[in-house]
């Protein structure tokens, strides 16, 4: 409760734009907000929004457990054997965060990723990989061929927590192809909060952008 009220405060002192939704939920979950905004003596809205912040984060912190451990498991494996090339990646520039990283990759013509783990992610891409940026919601909005050679920078003031690659060939997308035309195209579904993964089967979606008007 403590934890909700502290939230709730801060967010009257934040400013941050906000888009209207609808959402529709379960008899006994409305009940519940109409009780806990009753109880608070605060709006059915904050205590929605403030609940689905406290979820959202929740959700982030599992996926980026998942994704560390993931990762650990890739360097081990990378010890005891190089691993074959995937040919293609996606990732994510985490638009959603921040709209400087996700500007800077495309004006640099690069693939980035911030902070370890998940900068260990560059890595990973070897010469002649393709790899498709992705930004959130609006889908692949850029590509190009890694060239294995991997560079740092200095991130928000901490040193070389930014690994990329420069991209070969790198074209932004006229139109971009959005998460459903991905799935559609690969007959599966796609995780795409992860910061990177392998697309094996990325050259049907290479074969999409392909067949698009796409500017250098």
């Amino acid at each position: 409760m403590t934890n909700i009220l502290t939230m709730i405060e801060n967010s009257k002192k934040a400013k941050n734009e906000s888009i209207a939704s609808t959402v529709r939920m379960p008899e006994w979950m409305h009940k519940f907000v109409e009780r806990l905004a009753l109880e608070l003596d605060i709006s059915k809205h904050e205590v929605m929004l403030k609940l689905l912040e406290h979820g959202a984060e929740a959700a982030q912190d599992r996926l980026d457990e998942v994704e560390k451990a993931e990762l650990a498991q890739l360097a081990l494996a990378e010890e005891v054997e190089p691993q074959p090339a995937v040919g293609f990646h996606i990732l994510n520039t985490n638009k959603t965060h921040t709209d400087d990283d996700h500007e800077w990759m495309l004006a640099n013509k690069a693939a980035a990723a911030f902070y370890a783990p998940w900068k260990l992610n560059i890595n990973r891409i070897k010469k002649g990989e393709v790899v498709f940026l992705y930004e959130n919601i609006t889908g692949i909005v850029a590509y190009g061929r890694g060239t294995g050679e991997v560079q740092m920078r200095d991130h928000e003031g901490e040193k070389d927590e930014c690994h990329y690659q420069v991209l070969e060939g790198f074209k932004i997308l006229e139109q971009p192809i959005s998460a459903a035309a991905i799935k559609k195209a690969l007959d599966r579904n796609v995780v795409f909060l992860r910061t990177m993964s392998g697309m094996p089967d990325g050259q049907k979606v290479l074969d999409l952008i392909e067949s698009k008007k796409a500017k250098p």
